[in-house]
């Protein structure tokens, strides 16, 4: 290849380039190969003219000793270096001769490639230039001194460690160069201390036999253990100018001696901070010590060393510590962005991108462009420029535990718990850029919504429930003030019959389009509840006169005169409604409810089926609370209560596990009547607390007896009223009646309902901690139909959650059923709860909820509540079923 066909390809002024170094033989590489020299660089190669050399590869006429760096990039053969590389290396000649040379490495692109410029220079002449040698000049140092030319190798070495060469390489070239400097036949060695076995490594040996480094890895330190041990161990520098006759090699010497090495010099490696690196280890094959010049040359190598490991160590630990707070931050389930001045965004964790459905925030770019709009909990829209980002950027000033609402792109809406700190200049306190971490609360904002749903309705017919009438009704006349207010009680007429011949879920329907009927009938500022069973109320505000009232009981009593039509059987139904008013019937909520249910009870005793405003007559409904007072009290002397046992089911494995302990009332001349036609009024008169005492008493005593007799680990739950938890006596008197039953506390649980845990926590803290160091364990009794505040369930013990039998009727045909009674089995997993699901009527409810984790069941699928004998009995049949299995 001619020169001037070179100029064609590329077009550089190859005389130019090279009249720069003029004092140095220079070749130009281009794709490898020599495309032009200066007459130096021809005779240097002993080449007769350029075009004897032209098109030479430069493997052809460098060789290296080791892998090095100009190596590297001259196999490479496309990268641009930032600055010149140095090596040693040989040069063969046009002859075959080799020759130590000194070369210096640059680059230039030209066109697509890169042009490699070769500075090289004999050993024996004066190194190449370096921009702080003409500090030199005045020095008093010959420029062919030792010290000088360790100066040279110093500069060179500190190059390497600024450009960021591998460790191995820079204490291999390190080595190289020493054993060059001293020449005395000296082979180095470099060992690095492990802090963590305390041992020896080798690092770099170039020189050294193979088999020779295999002996010297992995060393022990300390006395007796070559002199890289006793370095290292006592911290100084150690010279052995005679291994055969040294204590310091008396356990090791003959390793050494096997390979022809009779002196060891080792100087412990140490940074400014005195921690210790490693060894430098000279090796020699002759006797000898090393003189004041040779020292010097290895205490600067050795603090070269240093600096040299030191700045690795600190990169790896930078590098270790910079991946584990990456594998922190993007393993955060909490999006984490940082945001610049313009809306850009810098970075986001892969949280931050799920949670807000970007895709590439290259594409992305500003924030506004991934989602539509964000606003406030009261949905008013927040500008850009007012959002949380552009206000710290503008202010400086951190944001927490901010709230917002954010509608993507693809029109979803996510809710973020948001904090944003501001990211400042080191040197000023100029906001560069934010950071912003939030969370996603879509999913909590929907449970918390569905809870407060369920806490304020009733499930079967989506009506206000319970707790949401006391809280409207109570508005409503805190409010009132001139305004009158009317509470209307209301009760279906024989609708136990629809029960008894059609079954409850044919009940159920029907009280659903009791609902629509009456909904249709009032106002929109009305509010129509739902008490529980058949009873409803509507609580009316802003009227005139009472005509308005019993035009909209008229209504009511129209709209239900027409019959209802269930599996396409018609049944008429009739409504018996009782009406109270403020402020001339009471002035609070229980009072206006307790007038408006009397008043009811009275429409009943008048024929059913019409309404009627409360009077004074109904003194007469006084008289009769007052017999069935006297009967109650009577019945607690008389012991006409008796107790029925409902069993409850393990899913896991079938076994009867438990029963819940149910009291009827054995009235005389009267026959069983229903707790539920007793209970409501003796927590009203007070006799809860002595009836619950029975019941306790009597329930713990079966239960022992049960477990002695078929010898199994059975559990009874008792329920107790807010009333009776309230008394502080409970725990003392649980105690006694578990001593003196023989029951063991595990096999006692307590129910209670939600609306005991809406009185202040102080007043049930001692009595829930009580019950608990005894070992009894609390189930939360109808769950979902309350309250239902998660709050209540991470303040107060408890063990066990009954869902409601309102959720598993519709279970599985009803898909919001569905769901909500999985979340609850699963809140309540992931809280330590058992569950236990009421009301199971059919196969399928059953394998739904075996599926969906719960643990127990009990209702009617298995079996009713049956008298003492009865279970027994079930008892024994099951304890024959399961042996037999």
């Amino acid at each position: 290849m001619s020169i001037n066909f070179i100029g064609l390809m590329y077009s550089v002024n190859w005389q130019m380039l090279i009249e720069q170094h003029t004092q140095d033989a220079v070749i130009v590489l281009v794709d490898g190969t020599i495309v032009h020299a200066n007459q130096l660089g021809i005779g240097l190669l002993q080449a007769k003219n350029l075009n004897e050399i032209t098109g030479l590869r430069w493997n052809a006429f460098l060789e290296f000793s080791h892998p090095n760096q100009i190596k590297t990039h001259l196999q490479a053969g496309s990268s641009l270096l930032p600055n010149a590389i140095a090596e040693f290396c040989q040069l063969r000649t046009r002859q075959g001769e080799l020759t130590e040379v000194e070369l210096r490495l640059h680059s230039f692109p030209v066109l697509r490639n890169t042009a490699y410029v070769l500075r090289l220079r004999h050993l024996q002449t004066q190194p190449i230039a370096k921009p702080f040698q003409g500090q030199l000049a005045h020095s008093n140092i010959p420029k062919n001194s030792l010290s000088h030319e360790a100066l040279h190798h110093e500069k060179e070495i500190l190059e390497m460690i600024a450009l960021d060469n591998p460790l191995t390489q820079i204490l291999q070239d390190v080595c190289d160069r020493m054993e060059r400097l001293l020449d005395n036949g000296s082979m180095c060695a470099i060992m690095l201390f492990d802090h963590d076995t305390q041992k020896l490594r080798m690092a770099a040996a170039p020189s050294m036999e193979a088999e020779f480094l295999n002996e010297m890895d992995h060393l022990e330190i300390g006395l007796g253990n070559w002199s890289c041990g006793v370095a290292i161990k006592t911290e100084k520098i150690k010279i052995v100018d005679d291994i055969a006759n040294s204590d310091i090699w008396q356990l090791h010497r003959q390793t050494p001696l096997r390979y022809g090495m009779h002196s060891c010099w080792s100087v412990p490696i140490k940074t400014a901070f005195n921690t210790l690196l490693g060894t430098v280890d000279l090796y020699h094959r002759d006797q000898r010590q090393p003189n004041d010049d040779e020292q010097t040359l290895i205490m600067d190598a050795m603090h070269v060393i240093a600096l040299a490991i030191d700045k690795k160590n600190m990169e790896h630990s930078l590098a270790t510590s910079e991946d584990r707070y990456r594998s922190v931050v993007n393993n955060l389930t909490e999006g984490i962005m940082v945001i610049a001045p313009g809306g850009k965004i810098l970075t986001c964790n892969p949280s931050a991108k799920r949670i807000l459905k970007i895709y590439d925030i290259e594409a992305t770019g500003r924030r506004h462009r991934y989602f539509k709009r964000i606003f406030r909990e009261d949905n008013s829209e927040i500008q850009i420029g007012d959002d949380p980002a552009s206000i710290v950027l503008r202010t400086g000033e951190a944001i927490s535990n901010l709230s917002i609402g954010m509608q993507l792109h693809d029109n979803s809406t996510v809710w973020l718990l948001v904090n944003v700190q501001p990211i400042q200049h080191s040197r000023h306190s100029k906001t560069e850029a934010v950071l912003i971490s939030f969370t996603d609360t879509t999913e909590v904002r929907e449970t918390e919504r569905q809870l407060q749903y369920i806490a304020t309705h009733d499930a079967l017919t989506g009506l206000a429930n319970r707790h949401q009438l006391q809280h409207r009704l109570a508005n409503a006349l805190a409010h009132a003030y001139d305004q009158k207010v009317a509470v209307i009680f209301l009760d279906l007429d024989h609708f136990k019959n629809v029960n008894d011949t059609a079954g409850h879920a044919a009940g159920d329907g029907l009280l659903c389009d009791v609902a629509k009927r009456l909904s249709s009938c009032i106002r929109a500022t009305d509010m129509l509840a739902r008490l529980g069973g058949d009873e409803f109320v509507i609580v009316v505000e802003e009227f005139e006169t009472a005509q308005h009232l019993k035009e909209l009981a008229d209504r009511i009593l129209t709209k239900m005169r027409e019959p209802f039509v269930i599996d396409q059987h018609q049944y008429h139904l009739g409504t018996s409604i009782g009406i109270s008013v403020f402020p001339h019937d009471g002035t609070d909520g229980p009072t206006l409810l307790r007038c408006a249910d009397s008043a009811m009870y009275l429409a009943k005793e008048l024929g059913r089926n019409n309404y009627q405003f409360f009077t004074s007559d109904l003194m007469i409904r006084a008289q009769h609370r007052y017999t069935l007072e006297r009967n109650l009290r009577r019945a607690l002397v008389d012991d006409e209560f008796l107790l029925y046992y409902q069993p409850k089911l393990s899913l896991s494995d079938g076994s009867i596990v438990g029963a819940e302990a149910l009291i009827r009332w054995q009235m005389p001349e009267m026959g069983l009547i229903a707790p539920n036609e007793f209970i409501p009024f003796a927590e009203e008169i007070g006799l809860i607390v002595p009836m619950g005492r029975w019941v306790l008493t009597k329930a713990c005593e079966q239960a022992q007896k049960w477990r002695q007799e078929f010898n199994t680990d059975f559990k009874i739950s008792v329920n107790i009223s807010p009333k009776q938890f309230q008394d502080p006596k409970l725990p003392q008197f649980i105690l006694e009646v578990l001593l003196a039953s023989g029951l063991p506390a595990h096999a006692l649980q307590l129910e209670i309902t939600e609306g005991l845990l809406m009185v202040e926590a102080e007043h049930l803290s001692s009595v829930f901690d009580a019950i608990k160091t005894l070992g009894i364990s609390i189930s939360l009794d109808d769950f979902g139909t309350g309250f239902s505040s998660l709050s209540y369930l991470q303040r107060f013990p408890i063990d066990n959650l009954k869902i409601d039998r309102s959720f598993i009727r519709e279970i599985p045909e009803n898909q919001d059923s569905v769901v909500l009674t999985k979340a609850i089995i699963a809140m309540s997993s992931a809280l330590g709860m058992s569950v236990t699901a009421e009301g199971v009527e059919n196969l399928e409810q059953m394998d739904f909820l075996k599926d969906a984790g719960c643990d127990e069941i009990q209702g009617f699928y298995f079996s009713k509540p049956i008298s003492v004998e009865q279970f027994s009995q079930l008892l024994k049949q099951h304890a024959l079923s399961q042996a037999s299995h």
